[in-house]
């Protein structure tokens, strides 16, 4: 029993450390990710420790379960954070990916320096109308795509005040077209 629980801790030691590599190397910089990954380097911290305490007894031939059981439960929960963390992160990286190509429309802060964007698109009939997962409307979506050629993005995983702006200009611009 006490040779499984051996193996089994340092399985889940060796896993979480190359998670927590790797997690560290991708990790977002928002705030709403850093304090998942320093719990997960607590957790991990913690069952390192409780793991080379139970190390220690097993060679003094003293048998210690609470150490056990802390470094399994530690590492365990380290495992969980770091598998969420792992998740998050590949979304996030896919989603960069599938959106790096409209990079040029969302490194601009302001309107006007959207709205020169937007002039050079009509001019070579390139316009897009980014799709907003949580206020869509399919028909001026399809009219859109349809009667004006206007590209349609989907993009779901973000959204950036620039795409807002932009999506302005063209509304604007469809009403122009159909005053005509």
């Amino acid at each position: 029993m006490k040779i499984k629980i051996k193996y089994i801790a340092l399985g889940l030691f060796l896993i979480d450390a190359i998670f927590i590599i790797i997690n560290i190397k991708y990790r977002d910089q928002t705030l709403s990710v850093v304090p998942v990954l320093n719990q997960t380097k607590f957790f991990f911290f913690l069952g390192t420790l409780s793991f080379i305490a139970y190390l220690i007894l097993l060679k003094q031939k003293k048998s210690l379960q609470l150490a056990a059981i802390i470094t399994i439960t530690s590492l365990s929960i380290a495992m969980y954070n770091n598998l969420r963390l792992a998740k998050d992160n590949y979304d996030r990286i896919q989603c960069l990916k599938g959106i790096s190509e409209y990079f040029q429309y969302f490194e601009n802060d302001s309107c006007s320096k959207i709205e020169k964007k937007f002039k050079e698109d009509v001019i070579n009939g390139t316009i897009k109308y980014f799709q907003d997962e949580y206020n869509f409307d399919l028909e001026f979506e399809e009219r859109l795509r349809d009667k004006y050629n206007v590209e349609l993005v989907g993009i779901s995983c973000t959204r950036y005040s620039a795409m807002n702006c932009y999506n302005d200009l063209v509304k604007d611009h469809i009403k122009k077209l159909k005053e005509r």
